[in-house]
């Protein structure tokens, strides 16, 4: 009885910026028979979903595009959403991926059969995909929050909307809104409607660090200068990467007792100087108060909006800092028992995040003797093997795992994670197996060295940053966001792991019943 064969060499889950590297870069080392595979009917991710007025990169240009694919011709310094989006469907297009996606396709369950050595994807609504190999590359933030636990939502008799499904048809002009959440998108949104709408309510559970978004124009000269051979390649790796490269190595480096003793200092040099910056672009002294953050610069991501705070100079727009006691059907309860009526609730309310256990459902993904990753991530926290490879789930790798984000933009992570699948597959590949998995052991030594090396992260998360609602501290108190190394260890690492830290299998010729006495290895340990 021969082995069943699957119907491609690798399937891609996710067809927005991951999934499209994922699949230049495959066939960069010979891997063409693909399939990228999405729920949307389009290819794009968050910058298909995302289309609320404002929408844009909070990161330059320079930094947010990948180094294989760059574009000098941005029509702006800090590109819009659109452009964004147009981006990269040219990437995929000019790579062929356009014709190896399966759109409208949501994968309900991944299975591993290890009888024939592939992954059984399920299909909502019925029927399968069936896969040797799985990148999942559904990305940082999976999904939308659009139910956010505040009583009487439902009750609401007026237009609700999220940031990632935006109502184009709905006119804001002369409207009482309310939007809820402070996060990047309500820093695009607020200054884009508070011109056309009567009266803007932004209630605000904790503030962020709002720094200057120097957007521009990109002017023709230099335009040019980014189209000279190089050039764009140098500003970011020797500009922006260099100096990345610089805290990374104090945060990791800095013996602990020096850190912790530093890092108070340090919060309150630069609250003091945000308070400063608050008094040029914001007149009312009580707004700025409830705009100071009570933590560090370092416990949140921080946000780029130069229009944001000059928004609460207006005499429509509101800062609302009392807790929400429940939503009504004409507007908002707080908890003071003040009511604000309103004809439109914005719910920017945030994304489950890849860092957090909660995000994976228990079931979702099967592996060997039935491994299951979100039951894993949740008892276990969240742990992978160079952040790509989990044991218990052979042939199948994460784009955006644990301990990923390696300090810089979105583009440049995709990447050095793809270095890293690369060589595991092309190495099975090369030996002809089709069967590999990284050894638990290897995984375990590698989440010891994160744990020893991210002592000043820990700290600084989890005593500057309380009560900061930051995602950079998932649920259960970790805080596996962040990857404690530098950019060129990273690098390093992504291509020089030790081969023999993965085991290797290859599937009999006849009979699967039966294991060859010459596999290169059989479990791992």
């Amino acid at each position: 009885m021969r082995s069943e064969q699957p119907e491609y060499e690798v399937a891609i889950i996710g067809a927005g910026a991951g999934g499209i590297c994922a699949g230049v870069k495959l066939a960069e080392i010979g891997v063409t028979d693909v399939v990228l595979i999405d729920r949307a009917n389009g290819m794009g991710g968050t910058w298909l979903f995302n289309t609320y007025p404002g929408v844009g990169a909070d990161l330059p240009t320079l930094a947010y595009q990948f180094s294989f694919a760059r574009k000098h011709d941005w029509d702006r310094f800090f590109a819009s959403g659109k452009e964004i989006q147009e981006y990269h469907l040219e990437v995929a297009r000019a790579a062929g991926l356009d014709r190896k996606v399966r759109l409208g396709t949501d994968i309900v369950k991944e299975e591993w059969d290890e009888a024939n050595h592939l992954w059984r994807l399920h299909i909502a609504g019925g029927g399968q995909i069936t896969a040797r190999f799985v990148i999942s590359a559904v990305g940082a933030y999976l999904r939308p929050k659009d139910k956010p636990a505040i009583p009487g939502l439902d009750d609401f008799a007026g237009e609700v909307m999220i940031p990632a499904a935006w109502n184009h048809d709905y006119d804001f002009r002369g409207k009482r809104v309310g939007i809820i959440g402070v996060g990047s998108s309500t820093v695009q949104i607020a200054p884009s409607i508070a011109p056309l709408v009567e009266h803007l309510h932004i209630y605000q559970r904790t503030t962020q660090w709002y720094f200057p978004k120097p957007d521009f124009v990109m002017p023709g000269w230099l335009k040019q200068v980014l189209r000279i051979p190089g050039v764009a390649g140098v500003l970011h790796d020797g500009i922006v990467l260099g100096v990345i490269e610089l805290a990374l190595r104090v945060l990791v480096h800095t013996p602990s007792r020096l850190f912790n003793a530093a890092s108070w200092p340090f919060d309150s040099v630069a609250r003091s100087l945000y308070k400063g910056w608050l008094r040029i672009k914001v007149r009312d002294p009580e707004i700025r108060r409830k705009l100071v953050p009570a933590y560090g610069p370092g416990c949140t991501r921080g946000t780029l909006g130069g229009d944001y705070l000059p928004v609460f100079n207006r005499e429509n727009v509101e800062l609302v800092t009392d807790p929400i006691a429940r939503i009504t059907a004409a507007g908002i309860e707080c908890s003071d028992g003040t009511t604000r009526e309103i004809d439109a609730l914005i719910l920017a309310t945030g994304y489950e995040v890849f860092s957090d256990p909660e995000s994976y459902r228990e079931g979702a993904v099967v592996g060997r003797d039935g491994f299951d990753l979100g039951t894993f991530f949740n008892e276990q926290g969240l742990q992978a093997y160079h952040s790509t490879a989990v044991a218990g789930l052979p042939n199948r790798w994460i784009m955006v795992g644990p301990y990923s984000w390696t300090g810089t933009a979105f583009h440049y992570i995709l990447e050095n994670a793809m270095r890293n699948i690369n060589r595991a597959i092309g190495e099975a590949r090369s030996r002809g197996v089709t069967k590999t998995e990284v050894r638990k052991s290897a995984q375990d030594r590698y989440h010891a060295e994160l744990m020893r090396k991210g002592r000043n992260i820990a700290y600084y998360f989890s005593v500057h940053c309380a009560g900061s609602n930051t995602y950079f501290v998932n649920s259960q108190g970790d805080s596996p966001y962040v990857r404690p190394a530098t950019l060129l260890q990273n690098r390093r690492d992504s291509v020089n792991y030790p081969l023999d830290d993965y085991t290797y299998e290859t599937l009999p010729v006849g009979d699967h019943s039966e294991r060859p006495l010459d596999a290169l290895q059989s479990q791992p340990n």
